[in-house]
């Protein structure tokens, strides 16, 4: 029977020939989906064979003359056509990650002569897929400057820009919170399950591809409103390979950093980077190759590190938007509680089944000294007030089967466990804690660190099923996960105090749990201080697990079709294992199409619509359920011990301490009826992208694509009055139903009683609170970018450059709130209370109106290289946050929040009562993001790298020279006007991050 001619995978192969890496399902592996063209497919095999491990497999020809190898590791393959056992054609070819390979053979015109085909160009445009993102090689990486971390390599991808400074070195994608992504390291999710901020890694020389996944991303990925970052490391092959890498970035060679001050710039320092230093030496030493040729493979390696960083920070280095700098700390990390390691052992068992194993730790243990620090002066303490030992990072691993059982059925399965750290031991815990607002020339010095006392930790065990079965023109693919995300926390304040000083301006309030807790009447500015306790916690878990498939169906030659569904469940679990909240996503939707416009692989049109749902951070757990008892107490006082920093003389500003205490939360912990409102669904956002790509010409491709999210279910605490004492989660602006614990109805009203909280629900105390008692507006967060590209792949020179312009609006950011730096993950000070979102809707921090990206490498001659990385991006808006609000409706206005409502000092005594009633106030409304933009930033980096060779050892020396410029525009600005009501916050409008300086970095790496 002669095979069928397929135009479209002819078109595929192609480009596929030329070294395309076209994106699949698989997380970690790769596939090969080929086809024949010849008049009889009888007797006929083909055969992929890797040089580098010898692994090799044979498989069928099917009648229509296609054959598909799935689940490869990347690498290079020969992919080899018999007949009767005897080669008839041959092809090379390479698989990057998650990406299908399709050759094809075109057999009709042979004669007896062995047809061979090389791979030796990419193609841009990739016919049979609707994902959008970036693959990148560890290669590739190395000829251009890019910093050493899964960060940097996600804001090459369109649509990905640099998050808040103060949730560490995040990525924002596509509009989303910083908390919203997931991270992947050989299909062992290593995302921080926390917070969800951030990622576990591997040292940066073990990775040998990347993929970021910017939207349209299967039904397989999920636990993400974001992105996702998916990497594979190195693997051992027949040949054994030595390396040995060293990478320093000297302080020496850094230039000095920007500054701002208080009052316009008129004031103290508030912010100071001047100091700052960075000196970082990280060396590898790697081993691979075959324990058992053909085999059994290793890859390992160490990473010893001396990393000496320098900084001054406020108190406890909380960038506190209310205190300028009172502190200088040096950090020291070296040594064998900082030697980075990582191993993978492969074995191939036969050619139909695998194992693989991997480990790596990123444990780190930094000992922090910590100074006392005039910022005005300059001048730091010769002696130090204290040190924290810093314990971060940990361990990880994973075991993964891959099962060829027939030439169409694949079944993979994977066990693995990664365990982090993020505990702070301090000295000197006699000190309490001290942080001075105030707008004094002295302010008032802690003898210690001030850090909280307590273990804390996470381990998240993780389970995951996949089977794939190839038939017709249709690849189904179903799996299962599973994963235990265990966390333990304990907090106490050290020495069990938390003083922070503070003014009150003349008629300005102290908000408590019912309305104004106290106003300061005395006609003038009043100092005062309070006293946070916040103690508590315990160990608590989440136990997730997904469900999902997918046909990726080939409907015509030029049409590909992708039909995905998901379902997920989210359970949380209290200390004593009662279950705090419970979700159940239902169904969610992938899809795509793919259109092949012209049917020659050389432009495609494609669109996905799919509903991606984030699960509860455990910080949420910790919050709620940990059993803290969270107090602040409000006192006058009449002086500073000099010593310790703590005041004397003190009074509670009401006369009596209970009623100048305000409650935040209470030991109880509370069950789920109590914590979950009946009605409440999980976070969802929904995702719709449509896009065209197009070659140009034979080094040149464009791309234009249009994206817009919507999040269609914003899950969130509400700690309002009807809360009270917890807080309860639900979707905002929708009727929600949950058990009281500790009121009763007196006749007129719900009355609390705090001797009747218990945690378990009253009896028939379910109530259903409608939109209008609660108050709380409908969550808005959209998304709206339309991004246009360029890529140039010549052979010597390789570009890509990127325009976005995108939009992000919304009353709300998501998981986290950038803008004041809160990373409480799921149950930030939104909607809170129905004060806090009056104003709220606006741009959203992480809106960049206008991001260009440029990026690529040249090679100069055969030793020589070259490589370039340049952002140009619009700044973000900025708001004025206001501590006061008008109305001391305790329904209304809890005792805590940043609301879009400015004091003015006014207070006309309308009621002529002679009190300044909270109603009877004059306030400017200030909505988000209406008073101006961040300035644009511009950045521009530079490398150079020389290969070289000593008596048979490969040698290459490299410069990275980052931000040439040395451009420094402030990234983030103080957005708190006030400090208290009425009270202007001094350093307003002070800027207290910046572009990173100019900087250095020196490399050298041999290979034998």
């Amino acid at each position: 029977m002669r095979a069928r001619f397929n135009k479209h995978l002819t078109a595929i192969a192609v480009a596929a020939s030329l070294g395309i890496a076209l994106p699949v399902m698989a997380n970690n592996t790769s596939n090969i989906v080929g086809s024949v063209m010849i008049e009889s497919v009888q007797g006929l095999t083909a055969t992929a064979t890797n040089p580098e491990t010898g692994y090799s497999r044979q498989i069928s020809i099917n009648p229509e003359g296609q054959f598909r190898f799935a689940q490869l590791p990347p690498g290079n393959y020969q992919v080899e056509i018999k007949r009767d056992g005897g080669v008839i054609a041959t092809q090379t070819l390479r698989l990057s990650l998650g990406s299908n390979a399709t050759p094809v053979f075109d057999l009709l015109a042979a004669g007896t002569e062995v047809i061979e085909i090389s791979s030796a160009r990419i193609s841009a445009v990739d016919v049979s897929t609707t994902d959008s993102g970036l693959v990148v090689s560890e290669v590739e990486l190395d000829k251009m400057p890019v910093a050493r971390n899964l960060t940097a390599v996600s804001l090459l991808a369109p649509g990905v820009v640099q998050g808040d400074e103060g949730f560490g070195n995040t990525a924002s994608f596509g509009g989303a919170s910083v908390a919203e992504n997931a991270c992947y390291i050989n299909g062992l999710e290593v995302t921080n399950t926390r917070q969800g901020l951030g990622c576990g890694s591997v040292p940066f020389e073990f990775y040998k591809e990347f993929q970021v996944k910017t939207g349209g991303y299967s039904a397989q990925f999920g636990r993400s409103t974001g992105g996702v970052i998916n990497a594979v490391t190195k693997s051992g092959t027949n040949d054994w390979e030595f390396a040995a890498t060293a990478y320093w970035q000297p302080s020496s060679l850094q230039s000095e950093g920007s500054y701002s001050r208080a009052n316009g710039g008129t004031g103290r320092v508030f912010r100071d980077a001047r100091r700052d230093e960075n000196d970082r030496m990280e060396m590898t030493f790697s081993a691979a190759g075959p324990i058992i040729e053909d085999t059994l493979f290793v890859y390992a390696l160490v990473n010893p590190r001396d990393v000496n960083q320098k900084f001054a920070t406020d108190t406890g280095f909380a960038n506190n938007e209310y205190s300028g700098i009172t502190e200088f700390r040096e950090r020291e990390a070296s040594g064998g509680d900082n030697l980075f390691w990582g191993a993978k052992l492969d074995w191939d068992i036969n050619e139909d089944h695998r194992l693989s194993y991997f480990a790596y730790s990123d444990r780190s243990d930094t000992q922090e000294t910590v100074y006392s620090f005039d910022a005005n002066s300059g001048v730091i303490s010769d002696a130090p007030i204290g040190s924290n030992l810093r314990m971060r990072g940990g361990e990880a691993q994973s075991l993964t089967y891959t099962g060829y059982l027939t030439d169409d059925l694949t079944v993979s399965a994977m066990a693995g466990e990664i365990e982090t750290q993020y505990t702070t031991s301090p000295s000197n815990q006699d000190c309490p804690r001290v942080v001075d607002n105030r707008d004094v020339a002295n302010p008032a010095h802690a003898c210690g660190p001030g850090t909280p006392v307590g273990d804390n930790y996470d381990k998240n065990t993780q389970y995951r099923l996949d089977i794939e079965y190839f038939i017709g023109s249709h690849t189904l693919r179903l799996g299962a996960d599973v994963q235990d995300r265990e966390s333990y926390r304990v907090t106490t304040p050290v020495a069990g105090h938390s003083w922070t000083y503070d003014t009150l301006s003349a008629n300005g309030s102290i908000q408590g749990n019912n309305g104004a807790l106290y106003t300061n009447s005395t006609g003038a500015p009043l100092d005062y201080v309070s006293d946070r306790i916040f103690v508590g916690g315990g160990a608590f878990s989440s136990d997730l697990t997904a469900y999902y498939f997918e046909d990726k169906w080939q409907i015509t030659d030029t049409v590909l079709l992708t039909l995905g569904a998901r379902k997920d469940e989210f359970e949380g679990l209290t200390p004593s294992g009662s279950t705090l909240y419970k979700f159940d996503t239902g169904v969610a939707p992938r899809l795509g199409v793919s259109w092949d416009v012209n049917g020659d692989g050389d432009s495609k049109l494609y669109a996905t619509w799919g509903r991606y749902y984030l699960p509860v951070a455990n910080n949420t757990i910790y919050r709620a359920a940990a059993g803290i008892n969270d107090a602040t107490t409000y006192y006058t006082f009449t002086g500073i011990d000099s010593s310790t920093g703590a005041p004397t003389g003190i009074s509670p500003v009401t006369g009596s301490a209970v009623s100048s205490t305000v409650t935040n939360s209470v030991a109880t912990i509370p069950q789920q009826p109590i914590f979950q409102a009946q009605e409440a669904d999980p976070f969802a956002k929904d995702e719709l992208i449509v896009g065209y790509e197009r070659v140009l010409t034979e080094e040149l491709s464009m791309s234009v694509r249009g994206t817009f999210r919507e999040v269609t279910s914003a899950l969130d605490d509400y700690c309002g009055f009807y809360a009270y004492p917890y807080c309860v989660l639900l979707n905002p602006g929708e009727a929600s139903s949950w058990y009281k614990d500790g009121y009763y109805w007196n006749g007129q009203d719900f009355v609390i009683d705090r001797d009747l909280f218990d945690g378990i629900p009253d009896e028939g105390s379910l109530t259903t609170h409608s939109v209008d008692t609660l108050g709380l507006p409908e969550a808005k967060n959209e998304y709206l970018a339309l991004q246009t590209g360029l890529k140039y792949q010549a052979e010597d020179l390789r570009l890509n450059f990127i325009y976005t312009w995108s939009r992000s609006t919304g009353n709300f950011e998501g998981a986290v709130k950038s803008d004041i730096d809160q990373a409480d993950a799921g149950i930030t000070q939104d909607f809170d209370s129905p004060a806090l979102m009056d104003g709220a809707d606006g741009y959203q921090p992480n809106d960049r109106r206008h991001v260009f990206k440029l990026f690529g490498s040249y090679d100069i001659s055969d030793d020589w290289s070259m490589g370039f990385n340049a952002t140009l991006a619009s700044g973000r808006p900025l708001s004025a946050f206001g501590q006061g609000y008008p109305s001391d409706d305790p329904d209304v206005y809890g005792s805590y929040g940043d609301t879009f409502y400015l004091f003015t000092g006014q207070c006309p005594d309308s009621n002529g009562n002679g009190a300044c009633d909270q109603e009877e106030k004059v306030y400017n409304f200030v909505p988000r993001g209406t008073v101006g933009r961040t300035p644009w930033t511009f950045n521009v980096d530079m490398s150079l790298a020389y290969h070289f060779n000593i008596q048979g050892v490969e040698m290459r020396a490299s410069l990275d020279l980052f931000n040439v410029l040395n451009s420094q525009a402030a990234t983030a600005l103080n957005e708190h006007f006030e400090s208290s009501e009425g009270t202007e916050n001094q350093w307003y409008g002070a800027a207290y991050s910046w572009q990173q300086p100019r900087y250095v970095r020196l490399g050298v790496e041999a290979r034998f």
